[in-house]
């Protein structure tokens, strides 16, 4: 990897820290240049202001989930595989790129004001995506016909928020803290998607 390469790795890694911490509007570029141990001149010329330090951490996090969903597209036969495989896919990235969930719930609690429109264009693939599984899944008489835009934003929302709040929850009740590893989380998920809450004999 060139030295230029790496300099900007070492950028979007303290800008990633300090946009999970601050959110965008909070965020300073100086504070990212001394998160990265360079100065503000280094910063602007290796990759650039603000908003495009922004949209690259945004797109370089995306890019992780995105190559997880495709994999588990290609790499399963039926609906429910495949909504365990996005599971997975998405639960693991989450934990390798732990700042990304930060940033998205930030931009999602600020109705997404400043998230970057090619990171709009990677959700609207995932809704997409989404949407095909759900239809697959009602053609092979899996699923019910639901709406996948709450599937979207209730599988993201549950991934994103476990995997954040693994250490609160262990101090909050350390007997019982729910699941904590990618493969408890996962499992955790796919159960009450697949399953629901209620017992089979229940009456609705």
């Amino acid at each position: 990897m060139s030295p230029k390469k790496i300099d900007e790795q070492l950028i979007l890694d303290a800008a990633a820290e300090e946009f999970a911490e601050k959110g965008f509007d909070g965020a300073r570029v100086d504070a990212i240049a001394k998160r990265a141990g360079i100065n503000k001149a280094m910063l602007y010329y290796r990759v650039g202001d603000k908003e495009e330090l922004y949209r690259r951490v945004v797109l370089r996090g995306q890019a992780g989930f995105q190559t997880a969903i495709l994999k588990a597209m290609e790499s399963t036969s039926t609906a429910p595989e495949t909504m365990a495989s996005i599971l997975k896919g998405i639960t693991e990235n989450a934990a390798e790129n732990k700042l990304m969930p930060s940033i998205i719930l930030r931009e999602l609690a600020g109705n997404a004001k400043t998230f970057p429109e090619q990171g709009r264009e990677g959700l609207k693939a995932f809704l997409k995506t989404i949407r095909s599984m759900v239809t697959m899944g009602v053609e092979e008489g899996a699923f019910r016909d639901i709406d996948s835009t709450a599937l979207q934003f209730m599988v993201t929302g549950a991934i994103f928020t476990l995997s954040l709040t693994r250490e609160m929850r262990q101090k909050l009740n350390p007997n019982d803290p729910g699941p904590i590893s990618t493969e408890q989380i996962t499992e955790s998920i796919k159960d009450i998607l697949l399953h629901g809450i209620l017992n089979e004999g229940d009456e609705q």
